[in-house]
């Protein structure tokens, strides 16, 4: 590997907080999300595009900040509650934190080992599949993943699997 390729991975290490530079954890954390998961939790976390989170931070998938006063706190929060709904300056970066949210907390451990799995048996990666295992994602536990279940059949989600984004700038790439 040249010196750029050591310098990016020891970037994607810090970045999917990969410990003891494990490449095969590297891969588990850097795999896809399925897009009809990712569709489904932006309109449920952002009542379809409308909510205020959404409107004035950018925030399509509710994530959450404990860091005072840098974000929105919640109308129905609790008052022992501390947290506040993270703002973004734009999308882009509400996309980002959640690919990072779903790839790294410890939370969804569940998610990406299935996701590894399918993977390993050369299965589709299914977010109607995947959805059962982010019961962590939403206090309501089991309930949030029928609804986004149902969300993905009702509006045929599954159709966009498919797609998937692409950087707007070239990058070079680097295949593991």
């Amino acid at each position: 590997t040249s010196d750029d390729e050591k310098q990016w991975l020891r970037q994607k290490f810090l970045e999917y907080k990969v410990k003891k530079g494990s490449v095969n954890e590297l891969k588990n954390r850097m795999d896809i999300i399925p897009t009809s998961i990712a569709l489904a939790q932006a309109a449920k976390e952002s009542g379809w595009g409308t909510s205020r989170f959404a409107l004035e931070g950018n925030s399509l998938f509710g994530q959450r900040t404990w860091r005072s006063g840098s974000g929105f706190v919640p109308k129905e929060r609790s008052s022992e509650a501390t947290f506040e709904v993270t703002k973004f300056q734009i999308i882009r970066a509400s996309v980002k934190a959640y690919k990072k949210n779903l790839n790294t907390h410890k939370s969804y451990i569940k998610f990406r080992e299935s996701r590894k799995k399918l993977r390993e048996k050369n299965k589709t990666i299914s977010g109607l599949e995947l959805t059962k295992t982010l019961d962590n994602y939403a206090e309501t536990g089991s309930e949030y993943t029928k609804i986004l279940s149902k969300i993905i059949v009702q509006n045929r989600l599954m159709d966009f699997e498919s797609v998937r984004l692409t950087s707007s700038s070239k990058k070079k790439e680097v295949n593991l």
